[in-house]
């Protein structure tokens, strides 16, 4: 089986993805906004920034195996995500913006970065080992 036939484009499986890993960014944003308006503004465009990537490699589908767009969206929105916690953990909100509970940004470093990897595994698994 060749890799085309493992994984296939499918734009509400590419939106959901993308939109999936990153609307808690622009979640983070908003809620931003009334403590630091200068930290909810650059993590809106970390939102932003990701997910424009992201629609580019959507147009780019043509071009790209739907298995190599997936391997470049991950360490995308893994990055934005990290980038993320950085600037709120940096400006001292990260942990004020949480509601019903709290998680520490070291903990959720790891937790990005643990995603990110079981995610690229799975998908290496699934669709891009070779036979």
């Amino acid at each position: 089986m060749t890799e085309s036939n493992r994984m296939q484009w499918n734009f509400g499986g590419w939106l959901g993805a993308q939109l999936g890993s990153t609307v808690w960014i622009l979640v983070a944003g908003i809620l931003s906004l009334w403590t630091d308006v200068k930290s909810a503004l650059i993590v809106i465009a970390i939102f932003v920034l990701a997910n424009i990537i992201g629609l580019t490699i959507w147009r780019r589908r043509n071009t790209l195996s739907a298995y190599a767009g997936i391997q470049i969206l991950l360490p995308i929105v893994g990055a934005a995500g990290l980038a993320t916690v950085y600037v709120l953990d940096n400006s001292g909100i990260y942990e004020t913006i949480q509601v019903g509970g709290t998680v520490s940004a070291r903990s959720t470093y790891i937790i990005i970065i643990l995603v990110v990897v079981a995610l690229l595994l799975m998908f290496y698994l699934q669709a891009g080992r070779r036979r």
